[in-house]
């Protein structure tokens, strides 16, 4: 015997069905948007190309450039369904994953250190530059900092589905005019990285660009008697933190106890501006070193196949 289709089973199914679409909705957003992503690398590379010391390497092409945009951003826009399983968060503890419930991974260090060996074993350069770019995507995230406090920025008793500071707007003229003193910090990376011995790795700079997160987290609010940590709160070690007296509101105007007094920070206030700034510095850095190790890997990679 068939069986019977009422009404209300069907408004039953329809609950169901949309009980799991708010769970979906609900996934952790995957740090900075792909559009931020990919300012971001473009910067990096248009930089990279003006530091004259640095072309001794052989620099990533415009068209390579695109192939790794294309990988980074398709890391950040990654399915909702990937989402589910595999959170974006940096476990400052010990720079390993762990799961949740036995199922869900809610660190990225996996799945960075496969892409990482992916790198080094590849001898296809189309296939380099792509996983290249997706560990683009995690370097540039930990400059985030609900990504490496962490918080858990999927609220949606709150209907609060993203953190505020990952879509704040970049400045891109201010960022290239800061940019443009840094050559030097460049040309001191790419001689380091002459010596096999001493050089560092990307799993390296990731854990350094994570510290500067944390450090600049931790510091004080200019002219405000408080710390970065009224938005964002450390937890216990391997646990995720909160969000503190400010709120998820970062880029908009709060008010928040502060000791004894009532703190105030106003929409796009400027205090905002030159610490999403100093992110956003950090973001580009690492992109650019990142990109002088892609270089010398490539380098290397070339002199090899001549040998052989």
């Amino acid at each position: 015997m068939w069986p019977r289709f009422t009404l209300s089973g069907f408004r039953s199914a329809c609950s169901r069905s949309l009980a799991w679409l708010l769970l979906i909705a609900a996934m952790p957003a995957f740090g900075y948007e792909s559009a931020v992503h990919q300012q971001l690398t473009f910067l990096a590379a248009k930089q990279l190309s003006r530091c004259d010391q640095t072309s001794e390497l052989q620099p990533l092409s415009a068209l390579d450039t695109r192939y790794v945009v294309r990988a980074n951003i398709a890391q950040a826009d990654s399915n909702v369904f990937w989402r589910m399983f595999r959170w974006n968060y940096y476990n400052r503890d010990a720079a390993q994953s762990r799961a949740a419930l036995g199922l869900i991974d809610t660190r990225f260090h996996d799945h960075f250190n496969g892409l990482n060996r992916e790198l080094e074993q590849t001898s296809d350069r189309q296939k380099r530059l792509k996983t290249f770019g997706r560990l683009l995507s995690y370097l540039q995230d930990v400059t985030s900092p609900p990504r490496v406090v962490p918080v858990f920025t999927s609220r949606w008793w709150r209907f609060s589905f993203f953190d505020r500071f990952d879509r704040f707007n970049v400045d891109v003229e201010r960022l290239e005019r800061t940019l443009a003193n840094r050559c030097s910090e460049l040309v001191a990376f790419a001689e380091v990285l002459q010596t096999p011995d001493a050089r560092p790795g990307l799993q390296q700079l990731l854990e350094a660009t994570a510290q500067e997160t944390i450090v600049s987290v931790r510091a004080p609010i200019e002219g405000l008697p408080t710390q970065w940590t009224a938005f964002w709160q450390f937890g216990a070690a391997d646990e995720f933190g909160n969000y503190g007296p400010a709120g998820n509101k970062f880029g908009e105007r709060t008010s928040f106890r502060c000791g004894e007094e009532t703190c105030l920070l106003l929409e796009d206030d400027p205090l905002y501006q030159d610490f999403a700034h100093q992110r956003h510095t950090s973001a580009v850095m690492a992109t650019m070193r990142a990109m002088l190790l892609m270089q010398r890997f490539d380098n290397e990679a070339a002199k090899l196949q001549q040998v052989q």
